[in-house]
């Protein structure tokens, strides 16, 4: 009993009990993710073994962006959340433009949920003037189906999806803008295009003058 009768003792005893008998608290970090982390990290596009991501496209000094980060970080300290296996990640649209262009995030901020090879978005008014509350978050990721309809997720794109996207992007915000690039790009593709066939014809003429000399070489070596 002497060795309980110390009070560091007895301090040191009662703090391991509550550690024992205290309830395990979660903190799930918000993983950054970028243009080159993205799909090694979320496995969006072949099968989503690391978990569901939910995942908050934003840019800096957006005030909208700002007021969801808190409430992003109390639902990684939710242990339900937790145990459903529900990563939470976040992304620079100005530094990570490619993840954004795939993802088609104009009007930041964006909450999309990676669930199940299934693309669900957090309903949004236009300029998302109330930041969800903890609780909804919780509800859209515990039952995504249930507030928004699951979409494919879209795949790594390719060399003229990154090329074409971004004109599609802004054909939607500015129609006469994106028309005008997109006529652009139409008219270098046609003179490619144009270039290329005359290229063809005269490597192809070229060939055919040759094999006339080469067979006139011939008959006149038979005349002789």
């Amino acid at each position: 009993m002497a060795v309980f009768s110390s009070p560091i003792s007895i301090l040191g005893m009662l703090l391991l009990l509550a550690m024992v008998l205290s309830p395990f608290v979660v903190t799930a970090e918000v993983v950054t993710l970028t243009d080159q982390t993205f799909e090694h990290q979320t496995q969006a596009s072949t099968g989503m073994t690391t978990g569901s991501w939910l995942v908050l496209f934003s840019v800096p000094n957006c005030q909208s962006c700002e007021s969801l980060k808190p409430v992003l970080e109390d639902l990684g300290r939710d242990e339900e959340v937790f145990e459903n296996g529900v990563v939470l990640g976040s992304v620079d649209c100005t530094e990570s433009h490619d993840v954004c262009l795939r993802f088609s995030t104009t009007k930041l901020p964006v909450l999309l949920y990676l669930h199940k090879k299934k693309l669900y978005k957090y309903p949004r008014d236009e300029e998302f003037g109330s930041p969800p509350t903890l609780e909804d978050l919780k509800s859209f990721v515990l039952a995504p189906g249930q507030t928004s309809e699951g979409e494919p997720i879209p795949d790594l794109p390719s060399i003229l999806d990154s090329f074409l996207k971004p004109i599609l992007l802004v054909a939607e915000n500015n129609p006469l803008a994106g028309y005008a690039i997109l006529g652009m790009a139409v008219m270098m593709g046609f003179t490619i295009l144009i270039l290329v066939g005359a290229l063809i014809m005269s490597r192809s003429s070229s060939g055919t003058t040759d094999k006339k000399g080469k067979t006139k070489t011939k008959s006149s070596k038979k005349n002789k």
